[in-house]
C-alpha cells in the first residue's frame, strides 16, 4: 500500500514538473514575441504549479512586474459582487428573487429582481451615454453608482426588453447590486469586501479604491495599441477615452477592484472550498440562468457556447465544467478560470490587454498533456504596420507567405475588416483598398469582406470595381439586403 501511494505521488510530481516546464516555454515564447505582459498563476489541486511575471508595470520607468504588482481586475470584480449578495442571502438578509425596489425604493422598474441583475437579464439601459448632460453641467463631478437611478428617472429611460426575456451584458446591473449590498449591510461596498471577502481569504494586496483615478503603491500602469496597425504600446493616459464617462466615473460592483495574481488565487481557493459561501449558494452562482422561455442565458464566443450564471460564466469541455470571468478595460485584460471537474485554475492579469480567454484554454491543454496551439502575432497588425510605413511590397509578400503557411500568424476576417475601415476613416484610402483586397485573398468566401471592399471603392469613385465587389458579395450571401440596395442604386 505504501509503495502504491509513493508511486502515485511520484507520478503526480513528475507530471507537475513536465507541465511546469511546458508552461514556462509557453509564456517565455509569448513574452519574447511581445504577446504577453503581466502576471500568471496556475494551480492544480490547490497547489501552485506555475507562476511568473513578464514585462513592465511601468514601461517609461522600466519597472518590472513582480509578485507585488497590483492590477485592476475589471469585470472579474463581478464575481465578488455576486459573492457579496449571496453571502447576504446565506445570512437571511435578502433573497435573490426579491424585487430590486424592495431595497432601492427609488428604482423606477417594478419587475426587476436581484437575480435579473446578477444574471444580466434585467433589460436595463447601459450607462455609456447616460451622463452626457451631467458631465456638461457639472464638469468637476465624479460620477458614481448613486447617480445611476436618478438619471434613469430624469431621462425616463425605458427597459430594452422585459426582464428575463433576453441576456445582455450590462455593467449597470452590478453597480445596482453593489448598492443593495451597501443598503442591507450599512457599510460602504469597499468596506464590505474588505471585511467579508478580502480578510477571510487573506487577500492582503487587494482593495476597492475610493477613486480609481488615483493609483496606489505597486499599481501597474496600463498600455494599449493606439490603433489597429500600431506595433508600439502607449500609456492609456496619453489617449482619449472611448467613452467620456470612463474618465469621469468611479463605478464599482461591475469592476474597480485592484488585486494581484496571488490574491486572486487565494480568493478562488477560499471560494471553491466553501469558506466564503456555502455549497448551496455557490452552486446557485455557478448554475446557468434560465430565460422566461426556458432557454439558457448564453452567447457564442471562440466556437464555445458560454452560459451565464450569477456573476459567473461557464461552459463544458469534454464533460468538464469550467467556470470563469474575464475582464477588459482599455489597457487591461484579466482572467480567473477554474476547471471544477479537475480543480485546476488559471489566473492571468495583463496590463497590455493581451488576449486571455484563448490563452487560458491553451493552458488547460498543456496541463492535460494535449496538443495545444501557441498564440502567434496578429497578421492584420503586422500587415497594417507595413502599409503605414510605406512598405507595400513587404506587406504583399507577408500575405503570400501567410497563405503558404497559415499557422505563422493569427488572422481573422473581423480584424482585417476593422483595419480596412480604420484606414478609410483616417482618409488613408490607398491603404484601405489594399487591406480589403488582401482580405479577399485571405477570406474568399466572406460576403462581408466583398461588401466592405465595395463600399471603400465607392468612396474613391471606382464605381465599376465597386459593382463587381457588391455582385460577388451577393453571390456569396443572397440575403445581403444592404448590398442589393446599393447595387440597385449603382446599376
Amino acid at each position: 500500500m505504501k509503495k502504491q501511494v509513493f508511486l502515485y505521488f511520484s507520478a503526480l510530481l513528475f507530471t507537475s514538473i513536465l507541465s511546469g516546464q511546458e508552461l514556462n516555454h509557453f509564456f517565455s515564447t509569448l513574452a519574447k514575441n511581445n504577446l504577453y505582459n503581466g502576471s500568471v498563476l496556475i494551480s492544480k489541486s490547490d497547489k501552485n504549479i506555475f507562476s511568473n511575471y513578464y514585462g513592465y508595470s511601468n514601461i517609461e520607468k522600466k519597472e518590472k512586474i513582480s509578485d507585488k504588482s497590483r492590477f485592476p481586475i475589471a469585470s472579474v470584480s463581478k464575481t465578488f459582487t455576486s459573492t457579496a449578495v449571496l453571502q447576504l442571502q446565506q445570512k437571511g438578509k435578502l433573497k435573490i428573487d426579491d424585487m430590486v425596489q424592495k431595497y432601492l425604493p427609488d428604482f423606477p422598474y417594478h419587475n426587476v429582481t436581484i437575480r435579473h441583475l446578477l444574471s444580466n437579464t434585467s433589460g436595463l439601459g447601459q450607462y455609456y451615454n447616460l451622463f452626457t448632460e451631467v458631465m456638461k453641467n457639472q464638469p468637476d463631478k465624479l460620477i458614481s453608482n448613486q447617480d445611476i437611478i436618478p438619471e434613469f428617472i430624469n431621462q425616463k429611460v425605458p427597459l430594452s426588453f422585459s426582464p428575463g426575456d433576453k441576456w445582455e451584458y450590462n455593467n449597470v446591473n452590478f453597480c445596482l447590486a453593489a448598492l443593495i449590498v451597501e443598503k442591507i449591510s450599512g457599510m460602504a461596498f469597499r468596506d464590505y469586501l474588505d471585511k467579508n471577502i478580502f480578510k477571510p481569504a487573506n487577500m492582503k494586496d487587494s482593495f476597492l479604491p475610493e477613486n480609481r483615478r488615483v493609483k496606489e503603491q505597486n499599481q501597474t500602469e496600463l498600455y494599449t495599441y493606439p490603433n489597429m496597425y500600431s506595433m508600439d504600446l502607449v500609456n492609456i493616459e496619453n489617449l482619449e477615452a472611448t467613452f467620456p464617462v470612463e474618465r469621469r466615473s468611479n463605478f464599482y460592483g461591475n469592476g474597480g477592484i485592484v488585486s494581484t495574481a496571488l490574491d486572486l488565487d487565494k480568493y478562488q481557493k477560499a471560494l471553491f472550498s466553501y469558506k466564503l459561501l456555502n455549497k448551496k449558494e455557490l452552486e446557485e452562482a455557478l448554475t446557468p440562468a434560465k430565460l422566461n422561455d426556458g432557454k439558457t442565458a448564453s452567447y457564442r464566443f471562440e466556437e464555445k457556447e458560454i452560459a451565464y450564471g450569477l456573476g459567473w460564466q461557464m461552459y463544458t469541455n469534454e464533460n468538464e465544467k469550467i467556470v470563469f470571468h474575464d475582464g477588459f478595460i482599455t489597457g487591461l485584460t484579466s482572467m480567473l478560470m477554474h476547471n471544477i471537474t479537475k480543480n485546476e485554475t488559471v489566473i492571468l492579469l495583463s496590463n497590455a490587454a493581451n488576449p486571455v480567454f484563448v490563452t487560458a484554454n491553451e493552458i488547460f491543454k498543456i496541463m492535460d498533456h494535449k496538443p495545444y496551439k501557441m498564440p502567434v502575432q496578429n497578421l492584420s497588425r503586422v500587415y497594417g504596420n507595413l502599409l503605414e510605413s510605406g512598405s507595400k511590397e513587404k506587406a504583399n509578400q507577408l500575405i503570400e507567405e501567410y497563405l503558404k503557411n497559415p499557422n505563422s500568424y493569427e488572422a481573422t476576417e473581423r480584424d482585417f475588416n476593422r483595419l480596412g475601415y480604420q484606414f478609410l476613416r483616417s482618409q488613408k484610402t490607398d491603404n484601405a483598398l489594399l487591406t480589403f483586397a488582401s482580405a479577399t485573398l485571405l477570406f474568399p468566401n466572406s460576403s462581408n469582406i466583398y461588401d466592405s471592399y465595395g463600399e471603400a471603392l465607392l468612396q474613391v469613385d471606382k464605381k465599376e470595381d465597386a459593382i463587381k465587389m457588391y455582385k460577388k458579395s451577393i453571390e456569396l450571401d443572397p440575403t445581403n439586403e444592404n448590398g442589393k440596395k446599393v447595387l440597385k442604386q449603382l446599376l
